[in-house]
């Protein structure tokens, strides 16, 4: 039974390992790396619905998978194509 104050968190062990790898090479716990992660303001926060973005052409908001479908469709002459 975990102390008071914690709650049981979970996840596929694959995403255990990684959270507790990167917790390793960064010197903190998982606690405190989840912590951080929440608490990041460069990272976006997930949501039930995914995760959202704004195109920077337009301002709308589109969801981070979505993004460059957007903006193939929408707007097409500001794609730059990589040689």
């Amino acid at each position: 039974m975990p102390e008071k104050g914690w709650a049981v968190l979970t996840v596929r062990d694959a995403t255990a390992r990684s959270i507790k790898g990167m917790a390793k090479e960064e010197g903190v716990t998982v606690d405190e790396l989840i912590s951080q992660l929440l608490t990041s303001p460069s990272s976006p926060r997930p949501s039930p619905m995914g995760q959202w973005s704004t195109c920077a052409t337009c301002g709308s908001k589109v969801k981070t998978k979505n993004l460059q479908e957007h903006m193939a469709k929408v707007h097409p002459d500001k794609l730059t194509v990589n040689p």
